[in-house]
């Protein structure tokens, strides 16, 4: 009857589900529902109990009961809250049935204390009981201040603001070892695939992770072009963060990287520390000073920015004009994905080359243009666009009326990487050793697209150096002496779509064109969002 019961709290929340649908779903008489539950949030409180009866046996198992007092009582209440973000209210209605068995959770509090002062984590003349009923007061104070924060993890970070500041009275620190700092700025593509191998068990003891990203999820850029065509929803491009007591998230922009002081300064005026320090803030577009393109030019190179891209095309008149410009792989996805959502436009891609996919083999790229002209796409080769306005752009200095225009035409890091004083290639990304630190500075990576690299920026590309980064990090940590070389990251190909039912790619030398690598790149998305969790 519980998981009856718990399923449709889930789907129609607890007060909209009644004790008749609880034993239809279950199939029981109501009678036999009775017999052991008197009332509906009777139900509440059985489940309250499950969940407390199980979390010491996670607190307890390796690596958390490893984990100093504070972590672990983060993850005791990482646990207790599991269902936060996909049920928040739910969540928090188990979370009050909890605090009403009092006499289990202070057996906790007791617990974990008792567990730091026999570690020497805190003082010896530490009053366990007192201790107990103020990290309970606390901890119940601030889940019930905090209820409304949008994710778990914003909603711990708050609460364990307020546990830390009272267990600072207490903790041992003279006997508290000293906890190395590994600090990756962003959360793409290769400071995720860091933390996925990183946690939960190949982080050393003393080591914590500070993840600093503008948004509470990882983002499936490679897919930006369809959140703007408007054919995935924003919810379908996003993967959670690792979960881990010892990964702190900080949402926040970063204002410089002070590599001397070694530290990283945020928007707010606010200093993060490092030991380590990995740079992953991926990149923004490169307007090649054409007047007006910053200005008046629409962007998919930002969740943010893509979201905008999405409502501006969702609001062009029908039968308007929109332009692209650049026939790169965005530009190309991002057409002709328009192309199906919006089958009333008139979508225009400019392009510099002879032919659009310049750089992948002739017969890729006739295949594609031949698609686009097929499709009612215009292509316009050998252009240049000179100027941009609000409802226009310049080609070869020619006006052309359009209701939007996109950019795709080319990227570069970003600023803070940019204002950097260290060797940079013609592109602007920084030049690397191969062990993927800045030469002279082994304290400091850099991965994915601001990385010099002998490889075109790729999502594939980012995951395979921070393979290498974490394997470099091991060995730092362990005292090894570094390898010379690394071998070559090898890319499994690239991967193209045409709209929902055709594609392209290039894998090795061969050319993959028409429905295979179209269903080749929907099983890459799906495997990569399986293993991400």
């Amino acid at each position: 009857m519980e998981n009856a019961a718990l399923t449709l709290f889930r789907e129609k929340g607890f007060d909209r589900t009644t004790v008749q649908e609880i034993t239809t779903a279950a199939r029981v008489a109501k009678g036999t529902f009775f017999n052991y539950f008197p009332t509906k949030e009777s139900i509440m409180h059985s489940l309250a109990k499950e969940r407390l009866s199980s979390v010491m046996r996670y607190i307890r198992k390796y690596p958390r009961n490893q984990l100093q007092l504070s972590n672990r009582i983060h993850s005791y209440l990482y646990f207790i809250l599991d269902e936060y973000d996909q049920h928040p209210t739910l969540t928090i209605q188990i979370w009050r049935c909890v605090l009403d068995d009092e006499h289990l959770l202070l057996a906790h509090w007791r617990e974990l204390l008792q567990t730091a002062l026999t570690r020497d984590e805190i003082y010896a003349e530490t009053d366990i009981e007192l201790w107990a009923h103020i990290i309970h007061s606390h901890v119940s104070y601030g889940i019930h201040l905090y209820s409304k924060e949008p994710t778990r993890i914003r909603l711990l970070n708050r609460v364990m603001t307020l546990v830390e500041a009272s267990l600072s009275a207490i903790i041992a620190k003279r006997s508290k070892p000293y906890m190395e700092k590994l600090v990756i700025l962003g959360a793409g593509y290769g400071g995720m695939r860091v933390m996925q191998r990183l946690l939960p068990n190949d982080l050393p003891k003393n080591v914590e992770i500070t993840l600093i990203d503008r948004l509470p999820y990882h983002c499936l850029k490679t897919e930006y072009y369809a959140l703007a065509a408007g054919t995935a929803a924003d919810h379908h491009l996003r993967v959670a963060f690792p979960e881990d007591s010892r990964l702190k998230v900080t949402y926040a922009n970063v204002d410089s990287i002070e590599l001397e002081e070694k530290a990283v300064i945020l928007e707010s005026g606010e200093s993060v520390p490092y030991d380590k320090l990995i740079v992953g803030l991926g990149c923004e577009d490169k307007y090649h000073g054409v007047p007006g393109a910053k200005e008046h030019a629409y962007s998919i190179q930002t969740m943010g920015a893509t979201r905008k891209t999405y409502e501006a095309l969702n609001n062009v008149r029908p039968e308007g004009i929109v332009s692209i410009v650049g026939g790169g792989l965005s530009g190309v996805e991002l057409a002709s994905e328009l192309r199906e959502s919006r089958p009333d436009l008139t979508i225009k891609l400019f392009d510099r080359g002879e032919m659009i996919l310049s750089a992948f083999p002739r017969k890729l790229s006739t295949y594609v243009q031949g698609w686009f002209v097929d499709h009612g796409v215009d292509i316009i080769n050998k252009s240049n666009i000179t100027k941009v306005e609000p409802d226009a752009i310049y080609n070869h200095d020619e006006r052309i009326e359009v209701d939007a225009v996109i950019w795709t035409a080319g990227i570069q890091p970003v600023e803070v990487v940019r204002n950097l004083d260290v060797a940079k290639d013609s592109a602007g990304r920084i030049e690397l050793t191969p062990q993927h630190f800045l030469p002279g500075n082994e304290d400091v990576f850099v991965v994915g697209d601001c990385a010099s690299l002998p490889h075109a920026p790729s999502a594939q590309l980012a995951e395979g150096q921070a393979e290498q980064i974490v394997q470099i990090l091991k060995a730092q940590w362990n005292g090894e002496a570094l390898p010379e070389q690394l071998p070559k990251i090898k890319l499994k190909g690239v991967l193209g779509s045409l709209g929902k039912k055709h594609g392209f790619g290039l894998m090795g030398e061969r050319t993959l064109l028409g429905r295979v690598p179209r269903v080749l790149k929907s099983g890459v998305l799906w495997m990569y969002k399986y293993h991400s969790g």
